[in-house]
Protein backbone atom coordinates (compact mmCIF):
# COMPACT_ATOMS: atom_id res chain seq x y z
CA UNK A 1 0.00 0.00 0.00
CA UNK A 2 1.24 3.48 -0.87
CA UNK A 3 0.67 5.56 2.25
CA UNK A 4 1.29 9.29 2.44
CA UNK A 5 2.10 10.28 6.01
CA UNK A 6 1.40 13.99 6.58
CA UNK A 7 1.95 16.56 9.32
CA UNK A 8 1.83 20.34 9.60
CA UNK A 9 2.85 22.99 12.10
CA UNK A 10 0.79 26.18 12.19
CA UNK A 11 0.65 29.64 13.77
CA UNK A 12 -2.45 28.55 15.71
CA UNK A 13 -5.66 26.53 15.48
CA UNK A 14 -7.87 28.81 13.34
CA UNK A 15 -8.17 27.56 9.77
CA UNK A 16 -9.38 31.05 8.77
CA UNK A 17 -6.81 33.26 10.48
CA UNK A 18 -3.74 31.11 11.03
CA UNK A 19 -1.11 29.87 8.60
CA UNK A 20 0.89 26.73 7.98
CA UNK A 21 4.54 27.29 8.90
CA UNK A 22 5.88 23.80 8.18
CA UNK A 23 4.49 21.01 6.02
CA UNK A 24 5.90 17.52 5.63
CA UNK A 25 4.89 14.33 3.89
CA UNK A 26 6.57 10.99 3.34
CA UNK A 27 5.28 8.61 0.68
CA UNK A 28 5.84 5.16 2.14
CA UNK A 29 5.35 1.64 0.79
CA UNK A 30 3.91 -0.33 3.70
CA UNK A 31 4.60 -3.70 2.06
CA UNK A 32 8.33 -3.17 1.46
CA UNK A 33 8.63 -0.73 4.40
CA UNK A 34 10.52 1.78 2.28
CA UNK A 35 10.30 5.50 1.75
CA UNK A 36 9.45 6.32 -1.85
CA UNK A 37 9.53 10.11 -1.77
CA UNK A 38 9.19 13.07 0.58
CA UNK A 39 8.05 16.67 0.67
CA UNK A 40 9.20 19.07 3.38
CA UNK A 41 9.21 22.82 3.52
CA UNK A 42 9.06 25.71 5.97
CA UNK A 43 6.66 28.51 5.06
CA UNK A 44 6.73 32.26 5.64
CA UNK A 45 3.30 32.97 7.17
CA UNK A 46 1.22 36.08 6.53
CA UNK A 47 1.63 37.11 10.18
CA UNK A 48 4.15 36.86 13.01
CA UNK A 49 4.51 33.50 14.69
CA UNK A 50 3.20 33.81 18.27
CA UNK A 51 5.68 33.20 21.10
CA UNK A 52 3.72 30.18 22.37
CA UNK A 53 4.03 28.51 18.93
CA UNK A 54 7.75 29.31 18.78
CA UNK A 55 8.17 27.60 22.18
CA UNK A 56 6.28 24.50 21.01
CA UNK A 57 7.76 24.13 17.51
CA UNK A 58 11.09 25.92 17.68
CA UNK A 59 10.14 27.63 14.41
CA UNK A 60 11.01 31.33 14.68
CA UNK A 61 10.07 34.31 12.54
CA UNK A 62 13.76 34.57 11.64
CA UNK A 63 13.86 30.93 10.50
CA UNK A 64 11.00 31.47 8.02
CA UNK A 65 11.85 35.05 6.99
CA UNK A 66 13.25 33.99 3.60
CA UNK A 67 10.94 31.05 2.99
CA UNK A 68 8.31 30.86 0.29
CA UNK A 69 4.70 31.90 0.88
CA UNK A 70 1.94 29.50 1.91
CA UNK A 71 0.34 29.91 -1.52
CA UNK A 72 3.51 28.89 -3.39
CA UNK A 73 4.33 25.95 -1.13
CA UNK A 74 0.76 24.61 -1.17
CA UNK A 75 0.76 24.67 -4.98
CA UNK A 76 3.79 22.38 -4.94
CA UNK A 77 2.39 20.27 -2.11
CA UNK A 78 -0.94 19.54 -3.81
CA UNK A 79 0.96 18.61 -6.98
CA UNK A 80 3.20 16.29 -4.95
CA UNK A 81 0.15 14.63 -3.36
CA UNK A 82 -1.63 14.00 -6.66
CA UNK A 83 1.52 12.85 -8.49
CA UNK A 84 2.24 10.46 -5.59
CA UNK A 85 -1.19 8.82 -5.97
CA UNK A 86 -1.32 7.42 -2.43
CA UNK A 87 -3.84 4.78 -1.45
CA UNK A 88 -4.36 6.54 1.87
CA UNK A 89 -3.28 9.61 3.85
CA UNK A 90 -2.06 8.90 7.38
CA UNK A 91 -1.52 11.32 10.24
CA UNK A 92 -2.01 11.78 13.95
CA UNK A 93 -5.25 13.76 14.29
CA UNK A 94 -5.37 14.08 10.51
CA UNK A 95 -9.18 13.92 10.40
CA UNK A 96 -9.82 16.70 12.91
CA UNK A 97 -6.83 18.97 12.29
CA UNK A 98 -4.28 18.43 9.51
CA UNK A 99 -6.51 17.54 6.54
CA UNK A 100 -9.24 20.14 7.29
CA UNK A 101 -6.61 22.83 7.94
CA UNK A 102 -4.73 22.04 4.73
CA UNK A 103 -7.97 21.92 2.74
CA UNK A 104 -9.14 25.26 4.14
CA UNK A 105 -5.81 26.85 3.24
CA UNK A 106 -5.87 25.24 -0.25
CA UNK A 107 -9.37 26.65 -0.74
CA UNK A 108 -8.15 30.11 0.15
CA UNK A 109 -5.87 29.97 -2.90
CA UNK A 110 -8.43 28.17 -5.12
CA UNK A 111 -6.27 25.03 -5.22
CA UNK A 112 -9.01 22.48 -4.55
CA UNK A 113 -8.89 19.90 -1.78
CA UNK A 114 -7.14 16.71 -0.82
CA UNK A 115 -9.84 14.06 -1.09
CA UNK A 116 -8.07 10.79 -0.30
CA UNK A 117 -9.28 8.43 2.41
CA UNK A 118 -7.41 8.67 5.71
CA UNK A 119 -6.15 6.65 8.63
CA UNK A 120 -6.02 8.73 11.79
CA UNK A 121 -3.45 7.29 14.19
CA UNK A 122 -4.96 9.29 17.09
CA UNK A 123 -8.27 7.45 16.63
CA UNK A 124 -6.37 4.18 16.26
CA UNK A 125 -4.39 4.81 19.47
CA UNK A 126 -7.56 5.65 21.40
CA UNK A 127 -9.09 2.38 20.25
CA UNK A 128 -6.01 0.18 20.83
CA UNK A 129 -4.96 1.89 24.09
CA UNK A 130 -1.20 1.28 23.75
CA UNK A 131 1.37 2.07 26.44
CA UNK A 132 1.78 5.83 26.83
CA UNK A 133 4.34 8.09 28.42
CA UNK A 134 2.06 10.93 29.53
CA UNK A 135 -1.28 11.54 31.21
CA UNK A 136 -3.93 14.18 30.68
CA UNK A 137 -4.72 16.80 33.34
CA UNK A 138 -7.40 14.44 34.68
CA UNK A 139 -4.93 11.57 35.05
CA UNK A 140 -6.16 9.57 32.06
CA UNK A 141 -3.72 8.24 29.44
CA UNK A 142 -2.79 10.80 26.80
CA UNK A 143 -2.88 9.49 23.25
CA UNK A 144 -1.21 12.46 21.62
CA UNK A 145 1.61 11.36 19.35
CA UNK A 146 4.43 12.37 21.66
CA UNK A 147 2.91 10.32 24.50
CA UNK A 148 2.29 7.19 22.42
CA UNK A 149 5.81 7.42 21.02
CA UNK A 150 7.19 7.68 24.56
CA UNK A 151 5.21 4.59 25.51
CA UNK A 152 6.81 2.66 22.66
CA UNK A 153 10.29 4.11 23.28
CA UNK A 154 10.36 6.05 20.00
CA UNK A 155 12.74 8.98 20.40
CA UNK A 156 12.22 12.00 18.14
CA UNK A 157 11.90 15.79 18.10
CA UNK A 158 8.17 16.38 18.67
CA UNK A 159 6.46 19.30 16.92
CA UNK A 160 8.79 19.27 13.94
CA UNK A 161 6.53 18.24 11.06
CA UNK A 162 9.15 16.11 9.31
CA UNK A 163 10.17 14.44 12.61
CA UNK A 164 6.50 13.86 13.49
CA UNK A 165 5.92 12.17 10.13
CA UNK A 166 8.92 9.86 10.56
CA UNK A 167 7.89 8.98 14.10
CA UNK A 168 4.30 8.35 12.97
CA UNK A 169 5.52 5.71 10.50
CA UNK A 170 7.29 3.85 13.32
CA UNK A 171 4.38 4.40 15.72
CA UNK A 172 1.86 2.94 13.26
CA UNK A 173 3.99 -0.21 12.97
CA UNK A 174 4.02 -0.46 16.78
CA UNK A 175 0.24 0.04 16.99
CA UNK A 176 -0.27 -2.70 14.39
CA UNK A 177 2.05 -5.04 16.32
CA UNK A 178 0.17 -4.32 19.57
CA UNK A 179 -3.11 -5.17 17.87
CA UNK A 180 -1.69 -8.38 16.37
CA UNK A 181 -0.23 -9.47 19.74
CA UNK A 182 -3.52 -8.82 21.54
CA UNK A 183 -5.46 -10.83 18.96
CA UNK A 184 -2.97 -13.70 19.25
CA UNK A 185 -3.23 -13.66 23.06
CA UNK A 186 -7.02 -13.54 22.84
CA UNK A 187 -7.03 -16.58 20.53
CA UNK A 188 -4.53 -18.39 22.75
CA UNK A 189 -6.80 -17.75 25.75
CA UNK A 190 -9.69 -19.28 23.83
CA UNK A 191 -7.63 -22.36 23.03
CA UNK A 192 -6.89 -21.64 19.37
Amino acid sequence: MRALFIDIETTGFSRDWDYIIEIAAILYDTETETEIDRFHEYIKPGKKIPDKIIKITGITNYKVANCRSEDDVLRDFIEFVYISQPDVLIGHNIDAFDKPFINKRLGRYFLGEIEFKTIDTLKLARKIKPPVGMSTATGKPSYKQESVCMGYGIDYEAHSAIEDVGANIVMLKCLNNTLIEREANKRKGLGF
